[in-house]
């Protein structure tokens, strides 16, 4: 069910949204959501959708809308946050430009093209409220692109969300991809100690940062033991920060490593630091310690969702595939809690925090038939 003359009609208004959205910078850290949920929230208004706003710090703001009060809870989550601007536009990042229907700007496809994307959604789910058995809720949240502690997080902490199906259009893939499992990440704190001297007669000191360069050149290559698994890759190691030394005419007794680890539903935090600590026990004295630890997920690829979005997407054309990710999205928030979530979004792989980022706008509403269309498939197989 989706109406061309219902969209068609709306390409304008919409298109100035997410430019207005654009010109807004909320730029995660400090956030200022507050400036694109304005814009939101005067949607709302005009379309008499009832909505809730959520702060846990000022200017932080969450927005809860909802159609329907009855049956069960099916949720689109997106964030109004962006990350910052960077180098190499061709054009002022805040300033949306139009070339070739593509909309360039930052956070056009991370997360405000969605954003609009889902409010369109909305209003068609709103004009036809009367048909609808169960209820829609539309989530537009701060702070993803840090965690998400003052967005999606606080509002289920706050027992403010209480879904029973979740959809999440940031994972990019152009409607053929559905994310229905994604490794765990875990930050490593690795710590060389060694033995301090001068500079001058290094041979009476242990360098830590010698110590730490041979783990680092064994561990470069190293591929973490795991069962393969049909939707996810293998583990990985990133050595994301290293830090050492007090002063260059010092031999170091310290050098600190933090390793980004994703790794895989099989493999847990306790079982990665023993294998670590094998690697490194002929190459000096280490500690080890986890700082993060986000769980992998999976769901079931035969999920009556993950059906209803691939006969949806294929009503217009579209092979829609259930895959697996090496990055995290807020559907680990949600099945952290047992609540079902995937993912499944429109835009283009590698534009999310790249220069020149831009949103196919004819996509854009695409989606929102796919999705109106899959909205009522939904309903109607709950409902059955």
């Amino acid at each position: 069910m989706a109406d061309d003359e219902f969209f068609n009609e709306r390409k304008s208004e919409y298109i100035n949204l997410l430019s207005d959205l654009i010109r807004q910078k909320t730029v995660n850290p400090p956030g200022n959501e507050y400036l694109a949920a304005e814009i939101i929230e005067k949607k709302l208004d005009q379309l008499k959708i009832p909505y809730t706003l959520h702060e846990k710090e000022k200017g932080r703001t969450n927005i809860i809308a909802r159609i329907g009060n009855s049956g069960k809870t099916i949720l689109f989550n997106t964030h109004l946050d962006t990350v910052p601007a960077g180098d190499g536009w061709h054009s002022d990042p805040f300033e949306p430009v139009i070339k070739d229907n593509k909309l360039y700007g930052r956070g056009a496809i991370d997360d405000k093209g969605q954003a609009v994307a889902i409010l369109l959604i909305a209003e068609y789910l709103k004009a036809h409220e009367s048909k609808l058995r169960n209820s829609f809720v539309f989530v537009w949240a701060a702070d993803e692109e840090l965690g998400s502690g003052a967005g999606i997080k606080f509002l289920l902490d706050e027992n403010l969300l209480d879904p029973d199906f979740v959809i999440i259009p940031d994972i990019s893939g152009a409607m053929r991809k559905i994310d229905i499992a994604e490794k765990g990440v875990c930050n490593i704190r690795v710590t060389a100690l060694g033995k301090q001297a001068h500079g001058s007669r290094p041979a009476l000191g242990v360098s830590a940062i010698a110590a730490m360069a041979d783990l680092i050149s064994r561990l470069k290559d190293y591929t973490l033991e795991h069962s393969p698994h049909p939707f996810l890759s293998a583990p990985t190691i990133n050595f994301g920060t290293i830090k050492g030394g007090s002063a260059p005419n010092t031999v170091a007794a310290k050098c600190e490593l933090v390793l980004n680890v994703r790794y895989l539903p099989g493999q847990s935090p306790e079982g990665i630091l023993e294998e670590l600590k094998h690697q490194a026990e002929d190459l000096g004295t280490f500690d080890f310690e986890v700082l993060l630890d986000l769980k992998p997920t999976e769901v079931d690829p035969e999920h009556f969702i993950v059906r209803a979005i691939q006969e949806g997407a294929q009503r217009f054309g579209i092979e829609a595939r259930p895959v697996g990710l090496s990055g995290a999205t807020d559907t680990k928030h949600f099945l952290s809690r047992g609540i079902f979530a995937i993912g499944y979004d429109f835009t283009d792989d590698g534009l999310a925090h790249n220069a020149d980022e831009f949103c196919d706008l004819d996509r854009l509403f695409l989606f929102a038939k796919v999705m109106v269309s899959v909205c009522f498939d939904i309903d109607h197989k709950i409902s059955s």
